[in-house]
């Protein structure tokens, strides 16, 4: 799960988002003013920066998420676990009432990914929920124009 974690975390290590679902920015507006509370957001000039850098993708489909990506948005619930899990249930009929689809669902063990999505063959959102109930619950937004055969293509 670990690895499988870290290569869709990688698909979208050049990224930053502009909150385009308002649940997403909801619960991470309850939470930005937490002393605990992890966030990286990265746009604009990064991308210009990341692309001039010689990265070795072992896929095309990787290459292409990767240049697709226009801003992402990565937080960390700095809460307890049924807090977490709450906040999480919370955020996926979130999702679901502003037409994000449930794109792909993996689990193991007491983790688990969910990849939602906004579009048809060209989406422009995706919302990443990763959890696990012995470390941490966190969210990854991203926003640009994404392929549905490349990101189907990226995925293990």
């Amino acid at each position: 799960m670990k690895t499988l974690f870290a290569l869709i975390l990688s698909l979208f290590v050049f990224g930053a988002v502009h909150a385009q679902s308002k649940s997403v920015q909801s619960l991470y507006e309850k939470y930005q003013d937490e002393e605990d509370f992890f966030n990286l957001n990265l746009s604009g000039n990064f991308f210009d920066f990341a692309d001039g850098l010689d990265f070795d993708f072992d896929s095309q489909g990787i290459k292409a998420m990767t240049k697709s990506v226009d801003a992402m948005r990565f937080f960390k619930l700095p809460v307890s676990l049924s807090t977490a899990q709450s906040d999480f249930k919370q955020l996926q009929k979130g999702l679901k009432r502003e037409n994000y689809e449930l794109m792909m669902e993996m689990s193991e063990k007491d983790s688990e990914i969910l990849i939602y999505s906004k579009g048809d063959d060209i989406i422009s959102d995706l919302v990443l929920l990763i959890g696990n109930t012995e470390e941490d619950y966190m969210v990854v937004e991203l926003q640009g124009e994404f392929e549905s055969e490349a990101i189907a293509n990226s995925l293990p």
